[in-house]
């Protein structure tokens, strides 16, 4: 009886090939902290490489393969992958900053399962171990494609040794041919808390109504709603509210959604419900639970920059500025 074997496609190919400089070493002084900061890289990454018509065929560890239909298509996506990067990494303390090598190759690849092999990936690899971090290394095939294509300015680094291959590849540098543009804040803005804090606030926001437009929540709102309510049941409305930190019109407002969707109905006891307490339905409880890992995620990508105990320092801070807030106004927490 003989055993299905995928079949080998060959095909011509882009080839991009990444990985992060120093990972080992980063990893063993701060892992928690590094694998957030390249959980945040990847989302660039991705994002760029669906953009330029790109598949990401190989992951492991810090490693990630693509293909792409052009070797201009691949060049644009490593030097913008290289750039957003390398905005994110002014924000991270040097001893902790992720950052890439890339190397480009342009030849016949095979394809198994969604996986990529040959000496094309063993180039595109070569290519990307003498690339300098924060760089993009082509070898000579992919460079014949985009050196007119494109307004860089390219280095010759000579040719460079390829295991199994008994003819060396010619590589290239690539970059930008005008300076980056400054992602940094202004100096102003940084010395500018109610700047900064709505413009965090947006990040949180953006994320979690990313996060829970999967569940058909409207709003990120509603499932703090229904997150408070699953963590204290019985609380009420008034008691909702203190503990959202928002209006009774509002928490009531998160109730009426909530009920009206079935994810919470009043708890035993509470009569009619005007003046009592609710609960969460079993279907409410599955949305907590199917939710909750992805809200952390999304939380860990935004405090990426911040080692351990830089993110415990921001969020005690902001605990005691709220805190203090609703002491003067009479308020609670």
């Amino acid at each position: 009886m003989s055993s299905y074997a995928p079949t080998v496609q060959r095909r011509l190919a882009a080839i991009s090939s990444a990985d992060v400089a120093g990972y080992t070493r980063l990893m063993n002084t701060d892992e928690a902290s590094t694998l957030r900061l390249l959980a945040s890289h990847r989302e660039i990454v991705d994002r760029l490489t669906a953009g330029h018509g790109g598949r990401i065929a190989n992951t492991a560890g810090d490693s990630v393969l693509a293909e792409f239909p052009s070797a201009v298509d691949a060049l644009q996506c490593a030097l913008g992958i290289q750039e957003r990067i390398g905005a994110v990494n002014q924000e991270v303390p040097e001893e902790r900053r992720l950052s890439f090598r890339i190397g480009l190759h342009v030849g016949e690849a095979m394809a198994r399962s969604g996986d990529l092999f040959g000496d094309a990936v063993n180039i595109a690899a070569r290519m990307q171990g003498v690339a300098p971090p924060g760089s993009v290394c082509l070898s000579g095939a992919a460079y014949e494609y985009v050196r007119t294509a494109l307004p860089l300015d390219f280095e010759d680094i000579g040719a460079q040794r390829v295991k199994n291959l008994d003819t060396p590849i010619r590589a290239y540098l690539a970059r930008p041919s005008g300076g980056h543009a400054s992602h940094s804040l202004p100096p102003i803005h940084r010395r500018a808390e109610s700047h900064l804090a709505r413009r965090f606030h947006a990040l949180c926001h953006a994320a979690m109504k990313e996060v829970v437009s999967a569940e058909e929540i409207e709003e990120p709102l509603e499932y703090g709603s229904l997150s408070s309510i699953h963590d204290a049941p019985g609380i009420d409305e008034q008691r909702l509210a203190e503990r959202m930190g928002i209006d009774l019109a509002t928490a009531r407002r998160m109730v009426k959604r909530l009920k009206r969707r079935g994810f919470i109905e009043h708890s035993p006891g509470s009569g009619d419900g005007r003046s009592g307490g609710f609960v969460v339905t079993p279907a409410g409880g599955k949305v907590v639970e199917r939710l909750r890992p992805i809200v952390r995620a999304a939380h860990d990508r935004i405090m990426a920059p911040l080692s351990d105990r830089e993110r415990e320092m921001l969020l005690d801070l902001l605990a005691r500025v709220i805190k203090a807030e609703d002491v003067k106004s009479g308020g609670s927490s």
